[in-house]
């Protein structure tokens, strides 16, 4: 029996920085995995909240949903859902541009 498969190169980006957004300081997480990208921003760098949102062919609106911290507060799971809905739009934007613009 094989025992799990190590992530090979490239396989996870991480990347850590803050960011002063009008006079708030803001921290971010971000996680590229290979078919998936994981945003974390919060105002403390501690993970209090996370939420995830897919899309799926069912509805334009990708389901969203909280797996930690405070449910009642609908802020992470909105922004999950916009973000959901952004990087599903993606591919047809790029194409878009790419149809409009000529070559050199």
């Amino acid at each position: 029996m094989e025992g799990p498969r190590a992530a090979a190169a490239g396989d996870v980006s991480l990347h850590n920085f803050t960011a002063r957004l009008w006079e708030q300081l803001v921290h971010f997480h971000v996680m590229r995995l290979t078919d998936s990208l994981f945003l974390w921003v919060g105002a403390t760098p501690h993970l209090r909240n996370l939420a995830v949102a897919m899309c799926t062919r069912y509805d334009p609106i990708p389901v969203s949903t909280a797996l930690l911290g405070d449910t009642s507060d609908p802020t992470s799971t909105g922004l999950a859902q916009r973000l959901g809905r952004y990087w599903a739009q993606l591919p047809e934007r790029l194409a878009g541009d790419l149809a409009v613009r000529e070559p050199r």
